[in-house]
């Protein structure tokens, strides 16, 4: 069954079945043949990352929703000053959605910051592609809490690890991602091509 499972969510575009509800008719297949009880399959449903990542999406629709998103891109340009460099205002972009992303799930940051990249990016005429590549990769860094990723969550209290453990190996991989991508992103997307 968990094949079956794992080809459905593979093969979700050719099968028109989405990838959560594959999953969830593979774990309802496991009930209903007697391989979970449904006690154990509701004891094994991790609810605070469930909470955790339902919060923070609510939290980016209510920002973006509030105008809040315009407000703060508003304020970034304000700080950078009318003639600060592009490469600037990457450096900001992937350090805003590092730090996110590392205390809300990185779908959230995404959803807050791409609107909020793109008003920064229209306001000092870049080409947007690297902004929103930088804030993309950014959010994906949340290697230094278990809250970022709900991966990260889900072995938290299985492995007995505790928040500094996340940090200890994180900073380091956050360090390099840093590096690389500021580097790369105006070469493969320059900002004014």
């Amino acid at each position: 069954m968990l094949i079956a499972t794992i080809l459905g969510m593979i093969f979700e575009k050719q099968t028109g079945i989405s990838l959560t509800v594959a999953g969830c008719i593979g774990a309802l297949v496991l009930v209903i043949t007697g391989v979970l009880t449904e006690k154990q399959a509701y004891k094994a449903i991790d609810s605070q990352t469930i909470f955790i990542f339902g919060g923070t999406l609510a939290l980016a629709k209510a920002l973006e929703m509030t105008g809040a998103g315009k407000l703060v891109a508003d304020q970034v340009i304000g700080l950078l000053g009318n003639n600060s460099s592009p490469f600037m205002l990457l450096v900001v972009v992937f350090a805003l959605s590092v730090v996110m992303t590392n205390f809300m799930s990185n779908t959230a940051t995404v959803a807050l910051l791409v609107p909020v990249s793109l008003s920064i990016a229209a306001g000092m005429g870049a080409d947007p592609r690297a902004v929103l590549m930088a804030t993309v990769i950014g959010s994906s860094c949340a290697y230094a809490t278990p809250i970022g990723m709900p991966a990260n969550m889900m072995v938290l209290s299985a492995g007995g690890y505790k928040f500094v453990d996340y940090a200890k190996s994180g900073i380091p991989l956050i360090i390099v991602s840093t590096i690389v991508s500021l580097i790369l992103l105006p070469i493969l997307f320059p900002f004014h091509p």
